[in-house]
């Protein structure tokens, strides 16, 4: 049997989790001097509600060595191999720790895999591996397929202000203070490992998002059809239900899932952000 295991950062729903036994290891984000667990016991709400109070940016850290160790000894039960892919190696120290630990454990029934993405771009390489996992594939094979996949997803979403990524030193004061006062919304594209602006719109974030999925459907075409992902850090649960009619009425997908994105993810974003992602044909 092979187990699939990812991080908190993956923001798939509950119901996808309990469906495919999903085990995950929950990212750390720290608010001032206290620390809590993504998932657990902190949610996205409180800290918009700590930003918006204490003017400050809340921090997130990656698990130990330690941790990861303990993590993968839980799940390395009886004849059980484990594949485990979680947040991009670029973006998080958790990737090298996790091959720190396997390395340390000194097993061969642990495969690490670099998605390469975050978010459900994470999710849907690890929902493909439960798939592959059903069908009977070793955890070698399936690392494999997935390491190979992780250059093939379109992970990509708008932010509406830039107040998050400038108090996390991603943009000068001066940007942040032309995009808000002009309405610019930048386009964040996940491109080897790494969030690249490539691209922008003018205007209202419930007007440009329509704009910006017609971009990618167009930019990204070559598209896996069986899965598409809306996910969001949206109060406005009317507006996040549009888009998705809005995709589920293009005839794509065969399903168009949404998601709320968490801790992790809104540390960085903050609110009224919204991505769509969904896995690319390989080349």
């Amino acid at each position: 049997m092979v187990k699939i295991c990812t991080d908190s950062c993956v923001d798939i729903n509950k119901n996808q989790i309990v469906e495919n036994n999903i085990s995950i290891i929950p990212l750390c984000v720290i608010l001032g001097e206290d620390e809590y667990f993504d998932g657990v016991n902190i949610t996205p709400k409180e800290i918009f509600d700590y930003v918006k109070k204490r003017n400050q940016l809340p921090k997130t850290s990656a698990r130990s060595v330690e941790d990861l160790k303990e993590f993968f000894k839980s799940q390395l039960d009886g004849d059980s191999e484990v594949v485990y892919l979680g947040i991009s190696g670029k973006l998080s120290s958790t990737y090298e720790n996790a091959l720190r630990a396997k390395e340390e454990l000194q097993t061969d029934k642990l495969f690490i895999v670099d998605s390469k993405s975050l978010s459900t771009g994470i999710g849907l390489l690890v929902l493909y591996g439960c798939q592959l996992a059903e069908k009977g594939l070793t955890g070698k094979e399936i690392a494999q397929i997935l390491t190979r996949q992780a250059d093939f997803v379109q992970a990509s979403f708008v932010v509406d202000k830039l107040d998050y990524l400038y108090k996390g030193g991603r943009c000068s004061a001066m940007a942040r203070f032309g995009a808000n006062l002009l309405k610019i919304k930048p386009r964040l594209e996940l491109i080897d490992g790494k969030i690249e602006n490539t691209g922008k719109y003018m205007g209202k974030f419930q007007t440009v998002i329509y704009k910006y999925i017609d971009d990618m459907l167009a930019i990204h075409s070559n598209m896996k059809k069986d899965l598409c992902f809306i996910t969001h850090t949206c109060p406005d649960e009317k507006f996040v239900a549009d888009v998705v009619k809005y995709v589920k009425d293009k005839n794509i997908f065969k399903e168009v899932v949404s998601s709320v994105a968490g801790s992790t993810i809104s540390c960085h974003c903050g609110e009224n952000t919204l991505g769509i992602l969904y896995l690319l044909e390989e080349k």
